[in-house]
This record gives C-alpha cells, sequence and structure tokens, in this order.
C-alpha cells in the first residue's frame, strides 16, 4: 500500500511539474494555445475587433426567403453516437436535409462524416493540411488559429451582417465577448457556435441523497467534513469515497476546496488568474496547489479515492457510482440528469439519487466556484465558398427551428427534426441560444407548477417536463 502511495503522489507531482513547465514556458502570459475545452484561453491572431452589437448594421437580407435556384454548400461533421434515424433516413438524408432544400433551396452534402465524432479533429487537421475543406464547418480555437495564419478563413462581416437573423445577433447582447476572439482587424472570420448557457458552468459535489440522509445530514462544510462523510460512506457501504477517472478531470474540480483554480487535464487546458501579487498565472502555479496535491495523497492513501483510479475511465466511474460504489462525486450540474435514472433503477429505490452541494472548504469559508470560457466551437467558411449568405441562411434556420419561440412547426416536423437528439444533427448549422438553458429551466418550472405547457417550445422544454411529469406521477426515472 504504501509502494501505491509513493506512486500517486508521484503521478501527481509529475503532473504538476509538466503542467507547471508548460504554463511557465509561455512567459506567464495569459493567453495559452488552447485545446477546445471550455477553461481554454485563446490566442490572438491579428489586432481583434470590438465585435460589439452597437457598430454593426441591423441585417438588411430576408433569411427566410429561398433561392430561385438551388445553391450547393459542402460541410463536414463528427455525430454522437445516441442520434437515431427513422423510416431509411441517415446522417445524409434526413428532416434537416430536407428542410433546407425545400424551405431555403439549399442542397447540404457531406464530404465526410466522422459518426462517433471521436475522429473529428483528426480528419479535420488533415484536411487543414491538404487543403481539402469544405464551404463550412466547425472548428476549434487552435484550428482557428492555424487556419487564419495559412489564409484559409473568408471573411464573413459581410453576409453575417445582412443574412443572418436577428435573433443570431441578439446573441452578442447575452454574450458581447466571444465573437471578439474570432473578429480580426474589424472582420468576422468565425461565428460561435455558443452553448447552452453559463448555468451548465459551475460545478458542484454531488453526494447521494438516500446515503447522507441515513447518515442523519452532517454537517458539509469543511474539508474534514467532507472526509468524514466518505468514511462513514465506505464503512457502511463499501467501495471508496469519490467518484473520479483517470482522466483527473474530477479530481481537479476540487481546486476550490483549496482556493486554487484548475483547468481540465485532459484537454491540457490552464485556467488564468491573480495570484497575490497581482500577477496573472496558471492556477496550477499557485501555491495554494501544494497543499491540494498533499490532500489528494492523503485521500488516496484513505481509499476515498478510488485505489484502481488509473483503470477507470469516465463510462466505469459513472458505473461505479450507478452500482452503489461510490456515493459523491465532482460534477458539473448536469451529473443528476447523467446517472439520475439509472442510478434510481438500478437500486430500485425513488430517494437513490445525487443532489449537489457547494464544495466544502479547508476553513468552512464560503467557497468560490470559477467560471471558465464556454464556447468551444467556431463556425468557418472556406475561403473558396461562392455563397457565404447561405451558409447564414442555413444557421438562421436552424436556429429558428430549435429556439425561437415564435417558431410555427406541425408536430409531425417537430418530432421529425428533434427526436433521436436529432436536434444536433445540423453539425456545422447547429448554433445555440446561449440562454437556452437558463430560459429552459424558467419554463418547465413554470409548467409544473401552473400546468399550462403552452409556453414550452423547445424540444429540450417538452422532454424536462415530459419526464418531470413522469418522476412526479409514477416515479419512473426513464
Amino acid at each position: 500500500m504504501k509502494r501505491n502511495i509513493k506512486r500517486f503522489v508521484l503521478f501527481l507531482l509529475a503532473l504538476a511539474v509538466s503542467i507547471s513547465s508548460a504554463a511557465c514556458s509561455k512567459g506567464g502570459k495569459t493567453a495559452t494555445t488552447p485545446s477546445n475545452s471550455a477553461d481554454s484561453e485563446v490566442i490572438q491572431v491579428g489586432k481583434p475587433g470590438k465585435g460589439s452589437r452597437e457598430s454593426q448594421p441591423v441585417p438588411e437580407g430576408n433569411w427566410k426567403q429561398p433561392y430561385k435556384t438551388m445553391v450547393n454548400i459542402t460541410t463536414v461533421k463528427g455525430t454522437g453516437s445516441d442520434q437515431v434515424f427513422e423510416k431509411g433516413d441517415s446522417e445524409a438524408n434526413n428532416p434537416w436535409i430536407r428542410a433546407w432544400k425545400k424551405d431555403l433551396g439549399i442542397e447540404v452534402t457531406y464530404l465526410w462524416i466522422d459518426e462517433g465524432g471521436s475522429q473529428y479533429d483528426t480528419k479535420l487537421n488533415m484536411a487543414i493540411a491538404s487543403k481539402t475543406l469544405p464551404d463550412v464547418f466547425k472548428c476549434n480555437y487552435i484550428q482557428f488559429r492555424q487556419l487564419m495564419q495559412a489564409g484559409l478563413l473568408q471573411d464573413v462581416t459581410d453576409a453575417y451582417n445582412k443574412y443572418t437573423s436577428q435573433r443570431i445577433r441578439d446573441y452578442e447582447k447575452t454574450d458581447p465577448d466571444t465573437i471578439k476572439l474570432t473578429t480580426v482587424d474589424g472582420k468576422i472570420y468565425g461565428i460561435p457556435g455558443y452553448y447552452y448557457g453559463i448555468i451548465d458552468n459551475p460545478k458542484d459535489l454531488w453526494v447521494r441523497k438516500d446515503w447522507y440522509e441515513a447518515a442523519n445530514k452532517p454537517p458539509l462544510k469543511t474539508v474534514a467534513d467532507f472526509e468524514n462523510l466518505a468514511k462513514t460512506f465506505m464503512k457502511k457501504h463499501g467501495g471508496y469515497g469519490l467518484g473520479i477517472s483517470n482522466t483527473l478531470d474530477e479530481l481537479f474540480m476540487t481546486g476550490p476546496m483549496f482556493k486554487v483554480y484548475l483547468g481540465t487535464p485532459s484537454g491540457g487546458s490552464y485556467f488564468w488568474y491573480k495570484d497575490s501579487t497581482g500577477r496573472i498565472k496558471a492556477g496550477i502555479t499557485h501555491p495554494e496547489m501544494k497543499t491540494a496535491l498533499a490532500t489528494w495523497a492523503k485521500w488516496y492513501k484513505d481509499g476515498i479515492i478510488n485505489p484502481d483510479f488509473a483503470n477507470t475511465d469516465s463510462n466505469k466511474m459513472n458505473e461505479d457510482i450507478v452500482n452503489g460504489k461510490t456515493g459523491m462525486q465532482p460534477y458539473y450540474q448536469w451529473q443528476g440528469w447523467l446517472n439520475g435514472p439509472n442510478l434510481v433503477a438500478a437500486q430500485n429505490s425513488n430517494d437513490a439519487y445525487m443532489i449537489p452541494f457547494p464544495f466544502p472548504t479547508v476553513d468552512g469559508s464560503q467557497v468560490l466556484g470559477q467560471i471558465g470560457f464556454p464556447n468551444g466551437s467556431v463556425i468557418v467558411v472556406n475561403k473558396d465558398c461562392k455563397n457565404p449568405a447561405a451558409v447564414m441562411k442555413l444557421l438562421s434556420y436552424t436556429d429558428y427551428v430549435m429556439f425561437d419561440p415564435n417558431t410555427v412547426l406541425t408536430d409531425e416536423q417537430f418530432h421529425g427534426f428533434t427526436d433521436g437528439q436529432r436536434e444536433h444533427t445540423p453539425g456545422a448549422f447547429e448554433i445555440i441560444d446561449p440562454t437556452a438553458d437558463m430560459i429552459q429551466f424558467e419554463h418547465v418550472l413554470a409548467a409544473l407548477k401552473t400546468g399550462d405547457t403552452s409556453k414550452l417550445y423547445t424540444s429540450g422544454m417538452k422532454k424536462k417536463y415530459s419526464d418531470s411529469i413522469n418522476w412526479i406521477k409514477n416515479h419512473n426515472p426513464s
């Protein structure tokens, strides 16, 4: 056991040194070459423009006006493994493809599709290197920088100003900063894919409700409180105390317990903020990191961290939670949705689900959470694309279907677009309302209180309302 503890400590120290060295090698600057990660920073290419809503004109074109002559747009995409198609449909032929063609006069074809999405970045990197790019595609910020330096991107300022819907333009009011990162010398070279909202960004300590109540709901304010609860769970239920995977992403989420704020090891990203001298440094280089490392080593020694964590990927970690091998996990706000239904079903108990707590701290003071940069993808147009306006129309159409409260669709159309996770089928043309999850929360909560479902207009709202009612009335977690 001592040998394993020593190896774990050496592993953590090596990790800290390697990331610290990488951060320091950049001269302590606030910008890095990021991965496609929420906590990444971005190297600027050229002089960034203001990108402000006020400085740009109201859209002049009617994005709904179809072309009289069919326009062809090529693209590529990576897909999730959870999308389901019906009646012989596929990624390349589905309600979205047909609607774009019928309603806009735009035929979208795919040069390639990465089923599962795991090789998308690799395939795109190869396309960048060989200059075999489609008309439009999504990229991360590293790739955006490479594309800009190679002169492969088109200035879409005019097309964006004239042919993008007002709704999409108004996303700049919610988030005025993200588009600045792809605005170079006053020209727009990339449109943010955006995200579901800052509401999704914070992390919490998730604790199994029935176990916590059986332990008489002890205080969970300090690190010592956490350790005591973990040991209580281990003594009564076996297993280990804290669910983490071999990426250590979840372990790094506990940084705020020690007043250190970290990026994600799996993405190689850093979280930058000022130290006590006012210098901006990567969190992993702050002195509080030493306390975190020492405490993590202690947790490993005490069995709070799974002794077999090195062989535990994220799927296995979640299986351990569902199977009752651990009752606590640091995670994002959707942890309850991620494991909730399976946990309730596996444990055959309506009280066997996870509830969130603010992270405890060393001294019991209120924890300060962290919000990383939330946008991970950029929609860009090939410099050789002959019709960038068509791209803006496609983006506007997808946003209209998915997020516009004034959308007019039949039930058949709505289900065709959204059932089976098909709301993500548009790929490069999927742009997300950065207020989506907050609006969804407000509308679903109001519907549950009043019974009035008339204001549930997105697939997410309808699905979550239905699931909530199913749980309230039938205790069915599915």
